[in-house]
């Protein structure tokens, strides 16, 4: 799977719940539907942390350089 869908699809209700009949698990199953459409307006499932902690990273690096621990 090339990435992952953070989005609920539209005919997802609940856990086990699909409009369409399906099985309605969102990490298992809803992740290769082929009927999936994302909710307009949805927020993601998790929040993408990874450019908050590169930058997070480069701030200690610099505020290391600049007290001279190298």
């Amino acid at each position: 799977m090339a990435k992952e869908r953070e989005r609920v699809c539209m005919f997802y209700q609940y856990e086990g719940a699909c409009l369409k009949g399906r099985e309605g698990t969102f990490w298992d199953y809803c992740q290769t539907c082929d009927k999936y459409a994302p909710l307009k307006g949805a927020k993601p499932a998790r929040k993408n942390l990874r450019k908050q902690k590169l930058e997070d990273a480069r701030n200690r690096e610099t505020k290391r350089e600049m007290k001279g621990w190298e």
